[in-house]
C-alpha cells in the first residue's frame, strides 16, 4: 500500500521476502481479493486492495464459525451414539425365537408388545403357555397393543388396547430392559434382538403413540 503499484521484484526488495515466496503470497492475496494486478509498459505490476476488504473476510469467517457451532450438538450426539453399546443379534428358526423369549423372562421392566399378536400361539402352541406362566410367576407386567379381532381376551398382569382389524402384521415387536426384539413370523421364523439406547427410545415413543391412540 505504501509504494503503490509495484513489481514482484520491488515488493521482494522492500519486504525482504524471497521473490518465489512473494509470488506465492501475491497469488493467495489475489484469490482473497486483497491484491489486483495490472500491466504497464509490458510490465506486470501489483496493487493492494482497500483494507475494508479485510473486514469483509473477517465477517465471512465469523459467519462460517457461527454455522459450524450450530452443528456441534448434532456431532456430539453422533459421537455419543458411536460410544454407546451397540449389539444386534439375529436368530433363525423356532429355537432362536425361544432364545429371545427366554431373554424376555429376565426383564426388570414391563414388556411392551405390538404387532403380530397371537402368532406366538400359532407357532409355539406348547411353549407359549409355559412362557406366560413363568412371566406371571416372575410378576413381569405387559402392555399390548393388539388387533381388535382378538377381542375379548384377558391375560394375567397385562393391559390391552386395540387397533382396527385392517392393521395386520406378521412381525411382533417387544420392548423390554432397553432392548428391542423383532420376531418375523414367516415360514422359518426370524428374530432380531437390538440393544441400543437410541433405537429403544425411538420404538418406545412409537409405542406410546400407539397406546395413546388405541382403544380399550
Amino acid at each position: 500500500m505504501k509504494i503503490g503499484s509495484a513489481s514482484a521484484n520491488e515488493i521482494s526488495r522492500k519486504s525482504g521476502v524471497h521473490r518465489v515466496s512473494v509470488y506465492d503470497a501475491l497469488r493467495g492475496l489475489a484469490e482473497k481479493g486483497l491484491v489486483s494486478q495490472i500491466t504497464k509498459a509490458n510490465k506486470m505490476l501489483f496493487e493492494a486492495g482497500t483494507p475494508k476488504k479485510i473486514v469483509d473476510i473477517i465477517q465471512a469467517k465469523e459467519e462460517q464459525l457461527a454455522e459450524a457451532k450450530q452443528i456441534i450438538p448434532e456431532l456430539l450426539l453422533d459421537f455419543q451414539m458411536a460410544k454407546e453399546k451397540q449389539e444386534i443379534h439375529s436368530f433363525k428358526g423356532l429355537a432362536g425365537i425361544k432364545t429371545i423369549l427366554k431373554e424376555m423372562l429376565n426383564s426388570k421392566t414391563e414388556i411392551l408388545d405390538f404387532g403380530a399378536e397371537y402368532k406366538i400361539k400359532e407357532y409355539l402352541p406348547y411353549d407359549y403357555p409355559h412362557w406366560d406362566k413363568e412371566r406371571v410367576q416372575k410378576k413381569i407386567k405387559m402392555r399390548i397393543v393388539a388387533n381388535i379381532k382378538i377381542k375379548p381376551v384377558k391375560i394375567p398382569l397385562t393391559k390391552l388396547k386395540y387397533v382396527p382389524s385392517e392393521l395386520n402384521s406378521s412381525v411382533s415387536t417387544y420392548l423390554f430392559d432397553g432392548k428391542v426384539a423383532l420376531i418375523m413370523w414367516v415360514e422359518n421364523p426370524l428374530g432380531i434382538l437390538i440393544e441400543h439406547k437410541t433405537v429403544y427410545e425411538s420404538y418406545q415413543n412409537y409405542f406410546k403413540y400407539l397406546w395413546k391412540t388405541a382403544k380399550k
